[in-house]
């Protein structure tokens, strides 16, 4: 019986698919897959035989990758060099040892099992006993240190710095695969905090008292004193000669208010139609009362720069707050009593002033008189605030500049993130030398993204808020000093009523807590 024409092609067509795939069967080459200790894969070809007619083993196989098995042997027990078969991290794969005296080196590979495509792995020597020691305490120090930390503003905070985030992606890449992976890197990222301009802070404006700035202005100038205002005679003319400045540091006492946003004088005619004044926007407002000088300043560099550690020192918000209803208590330093007795009469601190006399200031168009070390310093009164007063009152903090030679003051708030920051050890704190360099770039001990790129130097203009500034007389701010009398006493010397009705109504609320003398004693 004749076949049909067309069962005779497909026949002759199946024998060719047949012969073509045997053909190319018999020409593929096996290729074994070898991942190094670094993460790079190279492909070995696995030949039938070494060369010398026997069958290649697993050590013929490594060293064609170029793993040297023979000089990596590791730690002095020789057995810490191993391989992987299969992918990592699998239950079927199966983990051989390659050192020198082992016999898994000697396995051929129809043994092993090996196929086109099979994953070798060179496992990372492990890590010494006090090795491990020492990384699982500092590990274990770094984890109390941040969970013991105060985070001023939790929703920025970082569970884990930058560096120990990266150092542990390190050691999670050392042979495996997560370690490199865009998740892990991703993770990396997160811990790097964002800084961005801040447009806006928790306080709108700030009304510093005009009669407290001038006398603190007055105290920097050294030796105030008539002679100090001497004239140096050039010629026929007489040149008056700049005063000494000696810059000081000052705690700013007042209270947090707020008013309407549109502060015209002019008034409105009211009718019966208009609306009312619930919807005016409001803001957040600063009025600064009193400005209370540490006593026992010590300024370094001959008055150059303030000290800081003066008011640092001894301003410890947890402290003052547990110890604000023990006034029987053994010792009491100024700064503690300071608080206390304007908490008497209804003021809490609410910023800090510093006054600087060096020109470099304002050496860029762009530059702001509040640099890195101001920065770092006003972070730290503000964090002690935070717990003195809680986040949302103690975040409302001002910080005053002034120059000690003309008297120009301006208001600033630092930003979250940079509060934030200096909770976490992340800015490192500039040294100032005699030269007085300027420390408006910062250091920081672990990078931060600014517009997306990561930097380890960061600009102090990018920590600052402007904030708008208002001259008026604060509540506390008379005294023989003042250039003008205050609003405290009359010209005859007596309180004025606002002044009794506040001491009168905390002598009658101390509850025969034993402190009505001290509060005497403080305020007359």
């Amino acid at each position: 019986r004749r076949d049909h024409p067309n069962t005779m092609m497909l026949r002759i067509f199946s024998v060719l698919t047949l012969s073509i795939s045997f053909s190319l069967a018999s020409n593929t080459q096996t290729i074994i897959r070898v991942r190094t200790v670094d993460g790079s894969v190279i492909r070995v070809p696995l030949n039938t035989d070494d060369g010398d007619g026997s069958p290649p083993t697993l050590s013929s196989i490594l060293s064609a990758a170029g793993v040297d098995i023979d000089g990596n042997s590791g730690d002095d027990d020789g057995d810490s060099l191993q391989c992987q078969l299969g992918s990592p991290g699998k239950a079927n794969s199966q983990t051989f040892h390659i050192s020198p005296s082992s016999s898994d080196r000697d396995k051929t590979a129809s043994v092993l099992g090996l196929k086109h495509g099979s994953m070798i792995t060179i496992l990372p020597p492990p890590m010494k006993q006090q090795q491990q020691q020492s990384d699982s305490s500092s590990t274990d120090t770094t984890n109390d240190s941040n969970n013991n930390r105060y985070n001023p503003y939790p929703d920025l905070a970082k569970s884990t710095s930058f560096s120990t985030a990266a150092r542990r992606a390190r050691a999670l890449s050392r042979g495996v695969s997560r370690g490199s992976s865009y998740e892990s890197l991703s993770r990396v990222r997160e811990t790097m905090h964002v800084v961005e301009p801040q447009s806006d802070g928790p306080l709108s404006r700030v009304y510093v008292c005009c009669v407290g700035a001038a006398r603190f202005q007055q105290h920097c100038i050294a030796n105030n004193t008539p002679s100090s205002a001497a004239s140096v005679t050039k010629g026929t003319k007489k040149q008056p000669v700049d005063p000494k400045v000696e810059n000081r540091i000052a705690l700013l006492f007042g209270t947090i208010n707020k008013e309407r946003v549109d502060q015209s004088s002019r008034k409105k005619a009211r009718t019966s139609l208009s609306s009312t004044h619930e919807e005016d926007k409001m803001c957040g407002v600063a009025k600064v009362h009193a400005v209370w000088e540490p006593p026992f300043q010590k300024p370094p560099l001959d008055g150059r720069h303030y000290d800081e550690d003066c008011l640092l020192s001894s301003y410890d918000g947890e402290s003052i707050k547990e110890n604000s209803n023990n006034v029987a208590k053994q010792k009491e330093s100024a700064t503690e009593r300071a608080v206390r007795v304007a908490n008497y009469l209804g003021m809490q601190p609410i910023g800090w002033i510093f006054s600087y006399a060096d020109e470099n200031r304002h050496e860029d168009g762009d530059a702001l008189p509040v640099h890195g070390r101001d920065a770092i310093v006003g972070s730290k009164l503000q964090i002690e605030t935070m717990k003195l007063l809680g986040r949302e009152d103690g975040g409302k903090f001002i910080t005053l500049t002034l120059d000690g030679r003309l008297g120009a003051t301006e208001a600033f708030q630092l930003s979250d993130v940079c509060v934030q920051m200096v909770a976490e050890d992340v800015l490192c704190v500039p040294v100032v030398d005699e030269k007085l360099t300027s420390t408006r770039f910062i250091k920081l001990k672990d990078p931060v993204l600014v517009s997306g790129e990561e930097t380890k130097r960061l600009d102090s203009v990018l920590l600052l808020v402007n904030t708008a500034m208002l001259s008026h007389v604060g509540l506390y701010s008379g005294g023989e000093d003042a250039p003008f009398g205050g609003s405290v006493q009359k010209g005859s010397g007596t309180l004025l009523f606002k002044a009794r009705k506040r001491t009168l109504s905390v002598l009658e609320n101390s509850n025969g807590s034993g402190s009505d003398g001290k509060l005497i004693a403080t305020t007359v």
